[in-house]
């Protein structure tokens, strides 16, 4: 089967400020590095870089994030052969199992994809000293995809694999919470958990008689570190029929303090 390759890497992490700290509102630009497996039993694997900016606020008892995103990566595709069959009767004189059609080979090839695209969130947030908790988190994700690889799924036929996704554009919501500590050095440590489902309907994709992958899922674990104005998290991937690990940073390009009335 042959999915988008942004199924689990579209939604890495995103630094918010402190609900302790100054600052209301704080721009962020971000490198991510994603690599991971895809495809049926991880077959096939990709490598992938990703650059952002976002702003993040903090309102309150609420906190939100937004921004912008290009992803740019290659997808090393394994050979593949794919036939179906009719279901017939074993025995001597049964013909058993007959082929639809013809064997279909996938050759090993190395294509090129990239995505650009929009991502934000809202969640709730208490703190206790110098624990903060961001509760009841909700986060989405739209991105728009291209490339070789998106080009070899649109054409590939139907029999070449028993479900495949012809479009371009993804959408994706999520859970999440996350749970940050700050020491006497002013460092903060977090560790976040997200669980996130495509919102493509179910005619996006091709199928056979095969079982069914929906509705396609990942989930999420980043541990991130956040110094000064730098932030640098480890996230792990797994889902629908892929799974990654991404390592990136932040850092803190502007920011908008409170007012002596806001504190």
């Amino acid at each position: 089967m042959y999915l988008s390759p942004m199924n689990s890497q579209s939604a890495p992490y995103h630094t918010i400020p402190l609900k302790t700290d100054s600052l209301k509102s704080a721009i962020y630009g971000s490198l991510v590095y994603t690599t991971g497996t895809a495809n049926d039993k991880g077959r096939d694997w990709m490598n992938a870089g990703q650059a952002s900016i976002y702003l993040s606020h903090n309102l309150g008892n609420f906190q939100a994030f937004y921004g912008a995103n290009i992803t740019l990566g290659v997808y090393n595709q394994t050979e593949f052969y794919n036939a179906n069959y009719t279901p017939g009767s074993a025995g001597l004189i049964g013909g058993g199992d007959q082929p639809i059609d013809t064997f279909y080979h996938i050759p090993a090839h190395r294509y090129s994809f990239g995505s650009y695209g929009i991502s934000g969130g809202i969640n709730g947030v208490k703190n206790s000293g110098s624990l903060e908790v961001r509760y009841l988190g909700i986060e989405t994700t739209w991105q728009n995809e291209f490339g070789d690889y998106y080009s070899f799924r649109k054409n590939l036929p139907d029999s070449g694999a028993n479900i495949i996704f012809k479009q371009h554009v993804t959408g994706a919501i999520g859970i999440y919470t996350d749970a940050i500590v700050r020491n006497k050095h002013n460092t903060q440590f977090g560790l976040k958990f997200a669980l996130n489902m495509l919102v493509n309907p179910t005619s996006n994709y091709t199928r056979l008689n095969t079982y069914s992958i929906f509705p396609v899922t990942f989930f999420s674990t980043t541990f991130h570190i956040t110094a000064n104005q730098f932030t640098g998290f480890m996230q792990g991937n797994v889902g629908t029929k892929a799974a990654s690990f991404q390592i990136g940073t932040s850092y803190r390009l502007g920011k908008n303090k409170r007012t002596s009335s806001q504190k």
